[in-house]
């Protein structure tokens, strides 16, 4: 049965999905069905088929404001997103996320609902998105953090390259403005998961102090 997620939740998938984590293991990670994930998942990947929490969570709080008794989308946030198709020419997905991000949720099935509906009636705003793949697009996801010293991939012992018991890959995932970040850590043999929320800022030196 599909469970409704949390934007922590979602922000986790995403952490995870980046490192190549399988979808059974993220589904015992937040606690849900790998159904629940699968759907999640299926639902709210992009046109790159990249999923993005932050569209994810806005299509969710759409959704919800569409049921009976609950209010549609702000007219300033409908005439938001059509300012920044006209302006940025950012795909309804891009535009879906980069708006929630300032707690302006509107879903980029809305967005796409408004082009057509403004073709139908001889409007101009479908040549906006015409050649939106092929534009430069502001990523809308969180960023990576790159590793003082690290050892480069071409550089690593030869035994790396294999799945030898105690060899971990660490990666560090930080929201934008450095508010949330999350530390992952697989052992490459098992697959085994460790995960830690990190305060604002703050990272590990090393790994011990995981």
């Amino acid at each position: 049965m599909y469970k409704q997620l949390t934007s922590e939740q979602r922000y986790t998938i995403s952490v995870l999905l980046q490192n190549r984590t399988k979808q059974k293991d993220i589904a015992k990670a937040i606690n849900v069905s790998a159904s629940t994930v699968s759907r999640e998942i299926r639902r709210n990947s992009g046109v790159r088929s990249h999923y993005n929490w932050e569209t994810a969570q806005a299509n969710a709080v759409q959704t919800r404001r569409r049921k009976p008794g609950n209010r549609s989308v702000d007219k300033d946030v409908m005439e938001e997103a059509k300012r920044l198709l006209i302006t940025e020419q950012w795909s309804p997905e891009q535009i879906s996320g980069v708006l929630a991000k300032d707690g302006k949720y509107i879903s980029h099935e809305t967005i796409y609902r408004m082009i057509r509906k403004d073709k139908a009636e001889g409007g101009t705003l479908y040549k906006h998105c015409r050649h939106k793949l092929k534009h430069r697009t502001r990523p809308v996801g969180g960023k990576r953090i790159s590793i003082p010293n690290r050892t480069s991939i071409s550089e690593r012992p030869t035994e790396a390259d294999g799945k030898r018991f105690g060899d971990f890959e660490m990666d560090t995932i930080v929201g934008r403005g450095n508010h949330g970040a999350i530390v992952t850590l697989i052992e490459r043999s098992t697959n085994m998961l460790f995960m830690r929320k990190l305060k604002k800022g703050k990272m590990p030196k090393n790994w011990h102090e995981l």
